[in-house]
């Protein structure tokens, strides 16, 4: 794979296209939404020829994969609190530029016209992440998280070789203190900070092997460093091979960090030996097929597969908190056994985050893909009891929540994108913990898909664009009760509210806001400023975490 292919990432495109901000840098997420409002048509029986065209750009990329080395950068998982998310999660990681997406989605278009459907990329599944944060994914706490001399911001960007490093920067200077890099490993995943300790995810592409690094918080020093057996595979259709190792990112409590793979593994190690105690089998997997009844022949056909990376695990007195696919699983920290398990009734919904707050599991779930333009999405809020699993009540919702949920005192709040419109339209919600509506604000001709919150603020941020370039963008702020509390307009997405600040990203850049007054306290730019063969500036920041 060359350096052009870093955005693009085939086996999880429609995920990519559903979930913008879980895979894609702000401007490849506004240049790829106006391509899917170009082309809203589907027809069934297209779907095996346009998928034959698919695999042949897969088979091509495949051997491009062999002669050079893969880059990936995580995008999007949006920090809540002092842990919070960007997503997916993952080869849910983004890739860098955006040259190479384009030219496989102009050939698949051109195949499109010629066999008179206009369905081009919804019917192409392979996917990939984010894929939600989706992961989805959303985000995670750490448990009871010690800070010892570790204080600061870790940000992951890619420097001038399009290697992916991990910097600390100072609390008070944001300037760099150190940075981590290894050749090896084309994706670094989130920087979880747990006493004098940075754990991540990282993997190996060239390979398909998935690494769990510990760092030392001060230094940057490898303290040690996990490999993983490769774990792939290859759908009926012939798609792939799809990395199933690929990690989640880490989370550490009582002397132990747990990460859990797409094959629906969760591993659990010493935390300061690295050394492995258990594994649980979840009994679900992150690859998500979807099935068609061909009109001709009355047989069942594969129409794509989807990566859909759940939950980041939680722990929560003693027991690990996780949700994968269809599957909602409880695991004791100490010896590994399962405390319960439970599943969600519908095969069309899967779980996109789970968030344990003062004993009750917080989760969300969407509709999965069916791998067609005009899709109606459906999604839902859970609360279920963390003693036996059991569901105290739902919230359903008509849209796609891909960007997981923000928990702050006693409030819920997610987003729900109407994909069906032109443009976007979004809600954002607010729910008690008893599942009723406190209230919802509507974002018209808007696609929102940013969210975080803390200190009794909401932010979301969102916009409006053409042909990749940006109309309009604004920074949301509101208060607990639904009220605005100020706005910018400025190209600027929120990452974490934690200690009165509100910490965003603009590309390379860090801009922190007072939260109260909207004052700007500090802003910074970092890594290198990447343009490609066709001019466009491709880079930005992944990862931030901030460590009071």
């Amino acid at each position: 794979m060359n350096n052009d292919d870093m955005t693009f990432m085939p086996e999880r495109l429609d995920e990519q296209i559903e979930h913008p901000t879980n895979w894609l840098a702000p401007d490849d997420q506004r240049l790829v939404q106006d391509l899917r409002h170009t082309h809203q048509a589907y027809e069934r029986e297209n779907a095996q020829s346009l998928q034959r065209v698919w695999n042949r750009l897969e088979q091509e990329r495949q051997e491009q994969r062999l002669q050079d080395a893969a880059r990936t950068a995580p995008i999007s998982l949006q920090q809540r609190e002092q842990t919070m998310k960007d997503t997916s999660s993952s080869d849910s990681s983004s890739r860098g530029s955006n040259k190479r997406v384009l030219s496989l989605i102009a050939a698949v278009i051109v195949v499109a016209v010629l066999t008179g459907s206009a369905a081009l990329i919804f019917s192409m599944a392979g996917k990939n992440n984010t894929a939600h944060n989706q992961s989805n994914t959303a985000s995670v706490k750490p448990t009871s998280t010690p800070v010892v001399n570790s204080s600061g911001t870790y940000i992951m960007y890619q420097n001038e070789q399009y290697f992916y490093v991990v910097d600390k920067l100072d609390s008070k200077t944001h300037k760099s203190l150190w940075t981590y890099q290894n050749k090896k490993l084309a994706d670094l995943g989130y920087p979880t900070v747990y006493g004098d300790t940075v754990y991540l995810n990282a993997s190996d592409d060239l390979a398909s092997q998935s690494h769990l690094i510990a760092l030392n918080a001060t230094t940057g020093k490898v303290r040690w460093d996990i490999p993983f057996k490769t774990l792939t595979t290859i759908d009926e259709n012939g798609s792939g091979p799809f990395n199933m190792g690929y990690l989640t990112m880490p989370v550490v409590s009582d002397g132990q960090v747990f990460v859990a793979n797409r094959a629906g593994t969760v591993f659990a190690f010493n935390s300061e030996t690295g050394k492995q105690n258990w594994t649980y089998k979840i009994g679900a997997s992150a690859l998500v097929k979807q099935y068609y009844t061909d009109p001709n022949t009355g047989k069942k056909k594969l129409a794509g597969s989807t990566f859909y990376d759940g939950s980041v695990p939680q722990v929560s007195n003693g027991v690990l908190y996780g949700a994968l696919e269809h599957t909602l699983y409880a695991v004791d920290i100490k010896s590994g056994k399962q405390v319960w398990s439970t599943k969600i009734t519908s095969e069309e919904q899967v779980f996109g985050d789970a968030q344990v707050v003062d004993g009750i599991i917080y989760a969300s779930s969407h509709s999965v893909s069916q791998h067609h333009d005009g899709q109606a999405y459906q999604s839902y809020v859970y609360a279920f009891n963390t003693k036996d699993g059991k569901q105290s009540w739902n919230y359903s919702i008509e849209g796609l929540n891909s960007s997981g949920l923000a928990i702050d005192n006693g409030h819920i709040y997610f987003i729900a994108n109407q994909l069906s419109s032109t443009p976007d339209d979004s809600i954002l919600y607010a729910l008690n913990t008893q599942g009723k509506k406190v209230w919802k604000h509507n974002y018209s001709n808007l696609g929102v898909y940013w969210l975080t919150a803390g200190n009794g603020y909401v932010s979301v941020s969102g916009g409006t664009y053409d042909q990749g370039k940006v109309t309009s963008y604004t920074l949301y702020m509101l208060k607990a009760n639904g009220q605005p509390a100020w706005q910018k307009d400025v190209v600027a997405d929120p990452v974490s509210i934690i200690d009165g600040v509100l910490y965003t990203k603009s590309g390379l850049k860090i801009i922190a806001y007072d939260l109260t007054n909207q004052k700007e306290l500090w802003q910074g730019q970092y890594g290198f400023d990447l343009v490609d063969k066709t001019g466009l500036h491709s880079a930005h920041l992944g990862y931030i975490n901030v460590v009071p």
